[in-house]
C-alpha cells in the first residue's frame, strides 16, 4: 500500500523544462505527505503559462532541477510511482535528470488514467478534473501538487473498489502496465524537446 504520486508542470514543450513538481507520499495506505516545488527550467521560455499558470517571472529565483534533485530522489529511488498520463511524467523526469547529467532513480510507474479507466469503465471521459470530481476530491487542476494528490486518491479508490491491500494486487488483478526508469540508461544522449503537453 506504498507508492508516491508525481506529477510535473513545463514551461514549454521541451521534456526538459520542468517548472513545478508535485509529490504525493502514501505508506500504509495513507497520504502520509504531499509537497511541491516550483523550478527554474534550463531556458525561460513559457508558452504554457495558460495552462498551469506558472510564469518565468515566478521561477526565475527558483532552484534548478539539479540544485533539487538531492532532496527529491529520496522520494523516488526504489518507489512505485504513479502519475496522470505515466508515459509523460516519465519523459520529463529522465529528459530532465539527462540533461543535467545526473543518473536515473531505479523506480517503475503505473499510469492513474489507465487505472481509473478499468475501475470507472462508464465515466464520460478519464481526464485528471473528470475522475476527480466523481470521487470527490477537491482540485486546483494543473496545480503540482493537488495533481499528484488527485492520482494518489484513484490509486487509493480503486484499492477500496477492488477490495486490494497491496498496489502489487491491484496491477495484478487489472493487468495494468508498469514502465521502469533504469539507472543504466544514464549514458543516452539528452533530449532537448518533446510533443505538445499531456493534458490530464
Amino acid at each position: 500500500m506504498d507508492f508516491t504520486a508525481i506529477d510535473f508542470e513545463t514551461a514549454n514543450s521541451a521534456r526538459n523544462s520542468a517548472c513545478a513538481i508535485g509529490l504525493t507520499v502514501v505508506a500504509g495506505g495513507k497520504v502520509a505527505e504531499s509537497c511541491s516545488w516550483l523550478i527554474r527550467p534550463p531556458v525561460l521560455y513559457f508558452p504554457f503559462t495558460y495552462i498551469h499558470g506558472i510564469t518565468a517571472e515566478q521561477v526565475k529565483d527558483e532552484p534548478t532541477f539539479d540544485m533539487l534533485w538531492p532532496t527529491l530522489r529520496p522520494y523516488l529511488q526504489g518507489q512505485l510511482l504513479v502519475a496522470h498520463n505515466a508515459t509523460f511524467d516519465k519523459s520529463v523526469l529522465e529528459n530532465t535528470l539527462r540533461h543535467y547529467g545526473l543518473s536515473l532513480p531505479d523506480a517503475r510507474y503505473i499510469c492513474s488514467v489507465e487505472t481509473a479507466r478499468k475501475t470507472w469503465p462508464s465515466l464520460r471521459n478519464h481526464k485528471l478534473n473528470t475522475v476527480a470530481e466523481f470521487l470527490g476530491v477537491q482540485l486546483n487542476h494543473h496545480d503540482a501538487c493537488d495533481d499528484a494528490y488527485a492520482s494518489a486518491q484513484i490509486v487509493l479508490q480503486s484499492l477500496r473498489v477492488h477490495k486490494m491491500t497491496s498496489v502489487n494486487g491491484l496491477i495484478q488483478k487489472l493487468s495494468l502496465k508498469t514502465y521502469l526508469t533504469k539507472p543504466e540508461e544514464t549514458g543516452m544522449s539528452p533530449t532537448l524537446s518533446g510533443g505538445a503537453p499531456v493534458i490530464g
